[in-house]
């Protein structure tokens, strides 16, 4: 899929830059934005990208913030051609390959956020449906170009992914809060495995856990609510594996 994709903010473009996974096609800088964002101009010019300074006003109507003001864009938009991914075939299933499944997660700031915390925390491949708009600009910018470092796979079928990955001996590990194991110390003796998350309502289907050789949960220490958001559910069990690795 190519298409002309806007993206913002300084941090997520300085990551389009460097990134060997998307074209740039123009970057657009704030005039007032000159001095600042001196040195990145000049990373810029190097690298050879198109290059256009505009003033505030020109660039908030490209961006339309009237309609949406809490867009942050710092002075600096740009226009990307495509984000490549990947196909199940080209996966490397080595010994040690961990996997997000992201299942029918629709907010994008929770998919940014995710993607941010698996680049973080060393994870090496998120599978997610192909109904997802991986292109949309808050997930780009919330994942603070994150997403340009990250292999990305989306399939038309989890069921059929996950099949396809037990058979190249993946452990498949559900997070979700009906299990009766929880997560300390659980990835020990763990190598290779894909975890699924589940959508924000409905958590993950009854056929997916069927499918999985194990279901865990977060140990939720108050009574007071029963679950966490899934951003921050997934940071914590990518902070626990690799918690394992390191002790």
């Amino acid at each position: 899929m190519k298409e002309n994709i806007l993206i913002y903010g300084y941090h997520t473009i300085k990551e389009a830059i460097n990134s060997n996974k998307i074209k740039i096609l123009l970057i657009i800088i704030d005039k007032n934005k000159i001095y600042k964002y001196s040195n990145l101009i000049n990373y810029i010019k190097n690298k050879n990208i198109s290059i256009k300074f505009l003033n505030k006003n020109n660039i908030e109507n490209i961006i339309n913030i009237k309609n949406n003001k809490r867009i942050n864009y710092q002075g600096i938009i740009a226009y990307i051609s495509f984000i490549k991914t990947i196909i199940l075939n080209q996966i490397n299933y080595n010994n040690n390959l961990k996997i997000l499944i992201l299942y029918n997660i629709t907010d994008t700031k929770n998919i940014g956020s995710i993607i941010r915390s698996c680049v973080c925390l060393n994870i090496n491949l998120i599978i997610i449906p192909k109904n997802i708009y991986l292109f949309n600009p808050e997930i780009i910018k919330k994942s603070s170009g994150a997403i340009f470092k990250i292999n990305i796979c989306k399939v038309n079928n989890i069921v059929n992914t996950i099949k396809y990955l037990k058979k190249n001996n993946i452990k498949i590990i559900s997070i979700t809060e009906k299990s009766n194991n929880n997560c300390i110390n659980f990835f020990k003796n763990i190598n290779s495995f894909a975890l699924i998350f589940g959508n924000e309502e409905k958590g993950i289907s009854r056929n997916l856990l069927s499918l999985s050789n194990y279901k865990i949960k977060i140990p939720i220490i108050s009574k007071k609510i029963s679950s966490l958001n899934v951003s921050v559910a997934c940071g914590i069990i990518l902070y626990e594996i690799n918690r394992n690795l390191i002790i």
